[in-house]
């Protein structure tokens, strides 16, 4: 079995106990063990259980009382308690008031473990976040990886680049990072949501107006591409620009000329133009929403950023990270996460990305009345977690979604998804009177 490690040993009068191990009983220690229960021996020489015990004879053990400690089952340790030379010396009393001094011990133990567990934690945290710091851009993914190679090679250019993403990918942390990285670095970085803006005024916004030019410019007023001089322009959400103010754009990043609202006289500008949008831009094109030679413009190179949920153990490192530096920021005594939260933290599907990441951890520090922070601080209980399947459930729904997802490329062909699935036709005819589909669909192609 495994070595005894004895933490604190003393006798009656306090001293020091050397080789402590030596003068434990290795039968009666291993009954506590197997079993989680507490064990009183009178006397243990004339025991019928442990009299034979090679180190109860060794020892010449009298009255033994060994008690678990145990958290949620889990045995972190013992207290064992004897004497080898009176018999009889601990009664059912003494055992009751052990027990009851173990479940207390047993907190105080399994808080300290965790709070080691949380220092060691932390201590690799700042080692792996040292190692891979993108910037202020934390990811160890091989995907964000990918991404961090991509930034090295574009940010000494100065070509436009599209980022795109879920929103809360951090897509303007990438364009402060290509930014920083490139020869415009010291020089501004201006940003601008357009989605954020109403529609009236961000013409405005992106090319200043003059006194006069409409009811309210009551002054000049220079805009984002003139901030941007001599630096980076930053579009965020690019995808909610107007159409009609998607021409003056593309002629705008064409010429490197802008015209203020109200006036007629151009202003050279020298800036890097980076845009990000969480919408499929090529869709929008297809809709007319956007234009395509804008488009073009802006996309010279795609930085594609992975939802939280496809970035393996980045979700933890990232969450600890955050942990951390709210923790300091806030003055807050929360040291980490419960391992029920770690877990939690896995699971969660994160739609909202890094940005919900960050709000539910800064409600937890905020209103956490421990110093772990549970799931439940998080908001991570059950019914937000995804269900677990069974094996055979799990390969019913990925059949179920995968028939539907070729009869819909098929246009609801069943005889052409059959073919292409490999099946009999009646299996694509049963699937369908089971999702409640008409079992009389188009057998033909469709036109």
């Amino acid at each position: 079995g495994e070595e005894l490690d004895v933490k604190v040993a003393r006798n009656l009068n306090r001293e020091n106990i050397a080789d402590a191990v030596t003068q434990l009983s290795d039968s009666i220690i291993a009954k506590v063990v197997r079993t989680r229960k507490p064990v009183i021996v009178s006397d243990a020489l004339r025991d019928d259980e442990f009299a034979s015990s090679k180190s109860v004879i060794h020892l010449k053990v009298s009255s033994v009382i060994c008690v678990p400690l145990l958290d949620r089952g889990r045995l972190i340790g013992l207290i064992y308690v004897g004497n080898d030379s009176i018999r009889d010396l601990f009664q059912q009393d003494t055992l009751r008031v052990l027990s009851i001094f173990a479940s207390q011990a047993s907190l105080i133990v399994a808080n300290a473990l965790l709070m080691n567990e949380l220092r060691i934690d932390n201590k690799r945290l700042h080692e792996r976040l040292e190692q891979y710091r993108f910037g202020e851009i934390v990811g160890t993914s091989p995907l964000m990886q990918a991404v961090f190679r991509k930034v090295e090679k574009i940010s000494a250019t100065d070509i436009s680049v599209l980022i795109t993403g879920e929103t809360g990918t951090g897509k303007e942390l990438i364009a402060r990072e290509v930014h920083n990285r490139s020869p415009r670095a010291g020089k501004p970085f201006i940003t601008i949501n357009c989605g954020a803006i109403p529609e009236n005024l961000l013409e405005s916004e992106l090319f200043g107006h003059v006194k006069g030019a409409f009811t309210g410019a009551v002054a000049n007023k220079q805009g984002k591409f003139q901030a941007a001089d001599t630096g980076t322009l930053f579009l965020d959400e690019i995808g909610e620009m107007p159409i009609e103010l998607q021409v003056k754009l593309l002629r705008a990043i064409q010429e490197k000329v802008v015209y203020r609202v109200g006036d007629t006289r151009p202003e050279t500008v020298d800036i890097r133009i980076l845009a990000a949008t969480n919408r499929e831009l090529e869709k929008e094109i297809a809709n007319g929403r956007f234009r395509e030679d804008l488009y073009y413009r802006l996309n010279v190179v795609q930085v594609e950023l992975p939802p939280l949920r496809l970035r393996g153990e980045d979700v933890l490192v990232i969450a600890r990270y955050l942990l951390s530096r709210y923790a300091r920021e806030y003055d807050a005594k929360v040291k980490g996460f419960s391992p029920n939260a770690a877990v939690a933290i896995r699971k969660h599907n994160w739609p909202g990305n890094i940005r919900e990441l960050e709000n539910r951890i800064k409600k937890a520090i905020v209103l956490c009345e421990s110093s772990v922070i549970g799931p439940d601080d998080l908001g991570l209980t059950g019914d937000v977690l995804p269900q677990i399947l069974t094996l055979a459930d799990a390969k019913d729904k990925f059949q179920r979604d995968y028939i539907n997802e070729v009869l819909a490329l098929n246009n609801g062909n069943r005889t052409k998804t059959a073919r292409d699935l490999g099946v009999d036709p009646r299996t694509v005819f049963r699937h369908l009177e089971k999702e409640g589909g008409e079992p009389g669909e188009a057998e033909g192609s469709s036109m």
